[in-house]
């Protein structure tokens, strides 16, 4: 029963690795080796679902997109092997009040798709993404803990 459970296990992990049709494993290997080993020691025990990269404000970043536990578990990397940031799925009852009201206030007209909880060195902000009332739009928000707009974005949805 217990190899059975691991052979699923196993080939759960073999399907995962191959998304998109270039494997997690392949673009993990093409990172610089200090990001590899930064990731590595970040991901816990999360289930790998893809790398991408973007030009960023001090050189090339990698975002290393996993699932732990059912969440988002999104690791951001500098070409360095620096951890930039690290955003982890949330709910709305898993934030502090002043954030969820925060939130609420700005998704008054809108609906909540995305909840984050973006861990940047010492400092924790909350970020939204909602679908607006305008056909093809959407806004992002970035809340401070105390539970301060921090940012506000409206974007169209196609791009």
């Amino acid at each position: 029963m217990i190899s059975r459970i691991f052979l699923a296990g196993l080939a759960a992990s073999a399907l995962a690795l191959s998304y998109s049709g270039d494997s997690f494993a392949s673009k993990f290997e093409a990172m610089p080796a200090a990001v590899q080993e930064t990731a590595a020691a970040n991901m816990k025990n999360a289930l790998p679902i893809s790398i991408t990269s973007t030009k960023g404000e001090h050189g090339m970043e990698y975002q290393v997109n996993t699932r732990l536990n059912g969440e988002t578990h999104n690791l951001v990397i500098d070409e360095k092997g620096n951890l930039l940031a690290v955003k982890d799925g949330t709910d709305l009852a898993s934030l502090p009040p002043a954030v969820k009201a925060a939130i609420e206030k700005e998704a008054a007209a809108s609906k909540i798709t995305t909840l984050e909880k973006v861990t940047e060195g010492e400092q924790v902000t909350y970020g939204a993404v909602m679908t607006d009332e305008a056909p093809g739009k959407y806004v992002r928000v970035r809340i401070a803990a105390d539970g301060t707009l921090k940012s506000k974005n409206q974007q169209d949805t196609d791009r």
